[in-house]
């Protein structure tokens, strides 16, 4: 085993991701009247969140298809200094409320590293950067804690496409077999047994507490 893979929501990170989600929108639409006198659908965010999933040829990484799917839709906004400025607005903030550690998982990360192995924030890239260091902050981590981490600029695919997965191994230059993944979406991390990356479900590092690190991470 050389590298570890650990997503964000649910797994690093306890929250509701459908509260999270609601949310988000809610403020990203108090934002947008706000700042622009202008309210949004948000099924035509989520639309372009979907094409980003679905219609991914690895030329175009997923931000400036994102990007691109809502200038088509309003043409009007400069869309990335819109979710780069919401990003960084006490809106954005307010959802720190929602997103609590998980201490298990931190744990895991951190004797991962003292042991050697390369360590990757395997988050399904549908935030920018900016996003994701934030998200991380609130979890008392940052893009440093990571040997390398998916976010849309650096990313062409998302979960569960598994291409996704072979993305980051061409990245880190580790082989599929040799990477362990750890995560709590069975469709969508466990995704990663196709292209030969194991996976594990988040819950099972509480019932293997007691484990040292190699007997969990090798069994």
């Amino acid at each position: 085993m050389k590298a570890l893979l650990l997503d964000y929501d649910g797994t690093l990170a306890l929250v509701d991701e459908e509260q999270f989600a609601e949310e988000y929108f809610f403020l990203l639409n108090l934002f947008m009247v706000d700042r622009y006198k202008v309210a949004l659908d948000h099924f035509e965010i989520l639309d372009c969140v979907a094409r980003i999933t679905r219609c991914a040829d690895g030329t175009t990484n997923n931000y400036d298809r994102f990007l691109k799917c809502l200038s088509d839709k309003f043409s009007k906004f400069d869309w990335k200094g819109v979710f780069e400025s919401f990003y960084a607005s006490e809106e954005f903030d307010k959802l720190r409320k929602l997103v609590k550690p998980n201490e298990k998982t931190i744990e895991l990360l951190r004797r991962a590293k003292e042991s050697g192995l390369l360590v990757v924030l395997a988050t399904n890239p549908i935030f920018p950067k900016s996003a994701t260091e934030k998200r991380l902050r609130w979890i008392g981590l940052s893009l440093s804690d990571f040997n390398h981490a998916t976010f849309m600029e650096n990313s062409h695919f998302c979960k569960p496409d598994p291409r996704y997965f072979l993305e980051i191994c061409k990245v880190i230059s580790v082989e599929p077999k040799d990477c362990l993944m750890v995560g709590d979406d069975d469709l969508f991390d466990g995704a990663c047994t196709s292209v030969g990356v194991r996976y594990k479900p988040v819950e099972l590092i509480s019932k293997d507490g007691k484990k040292s690190l190699q007997e969990w991470l090798f069994e």
